[in-house]
């Protein structure tokens, strides 16, 4: 008799154990049901997309530690790549466009240079070291000091503390031969530039690029004109000690619009003034 009632009881207190957890798991249900409606809510307003984003950041930026830590505990810390922008001409006069450029000597020491190339429709004329053309007509001196040397260009280069003089020969030909060219037509803008610029206590100097050596151009060789542009250079401020040679070679360095002095056979820059 004894044992039948004591089974009846544990009968019982299983039932209401079972009858508990069946509550409680309806509550939890229900408190889901409840959580995912606010959730819900929440999301619509800015204060729930802030929080959104917050917590985003915070669990790839907890992923990354994760992946540097544990991952490969060994590995670099991520440094950005810094990619030299595009230089971009400043200012532009009917037949130039004037680039800023900087650069500095092995020691660090600055100079700021502006570059002035004449436009594509001008170019010295291939096999030439005295003549230029504008799209294909030969032109005369007169036209260059009038059209590229113009009085915009004329006064920026009478400001400057230098004067440097380009020359550049295109891929065709010997580069003996054309290095040669190439430090004649240096010396060829010196004249022009010492034309509209008479100020003597403004130094000249002629710096030979030599011949293009790059020889697989994308543009193909049949197109090589772009290779031999009018340049002048005006050097506008250099730190004191400065090696100008090396700045300028460094500032024009990896500048796409510019003729880098690595595809050119030489860099010889040399003082007429």
């Amino acid at each position: 008799m004894t044992a039948d009632i004591e089974d009846a009881k544990e009968k019982r207190r299983r039932r209401a154990r079972g009858a508990w957890r069946t509550y409680k798991w309806f509550d939890r249900i229900r408190s889901w049901q409840d959580w995912y409606t606010w959730f819900a809510s929440f999301f619509q307003t800015n204060a729930g997309v802030a929080t959104a984003l917050t917590a985003t950041a915070a669990v790839t930026t907890a992923a990354v530690i994760a992946h540097n830590v544990v991952i490969d505990p060994y590995a670099e810390p991520y440094t950005p790549v810094e990619v030299a922008p595009l230089v971009e001409p400043v200012r532009q006069t009917r037949g130039t466009m004037i680039f800023e450029i900087e650069g500095h000597d092995t020691f660090g020491r600055r100079a700021t240079f502006d570059v002035v190339v004449a436009k594509n429709q001008y170019l010295w004329v291939r096999g030439s070291s005295d003549q230029l053309e504008r799209d294909g007509r030969v032109i005369s001196g007169a036209e260059v000091t009038r059209d590229v040397l113009d009085q915009e260009v004329r006064d920026g280069l009478a400001g400057a503390r230098e004067i440097i003089a380009v020359g550049t020969a295109s891929q065709e030909g010997s580069a003996a031969v054309e290095k040669a060219r190439a430090g004649r037509r240096a010396q060829r803008t010196a004249a022009f530039v010492s034309e509209v610029v008479p100020d003597t206590a403004i130094p000249i100097s002629a710096l030979n690029l030599g011949q293009y050596r790059e020889l697989r151009s994308q543009r193909g060789q049949d197109a090589t004109d772009w290779q031999r542009p009018f340049m002048v250079i005006a050097v506008k401020d250099v730190e004191e000690g400065a090696i100008l040679a090396e700045a300028l070679s460094d500032a024009m360095s990896g500048q796409d619009r510019l003729p880098k002095p690595a595809n050119y056979s030489t860099f010889e820059l040399e003082k007429i003034r």
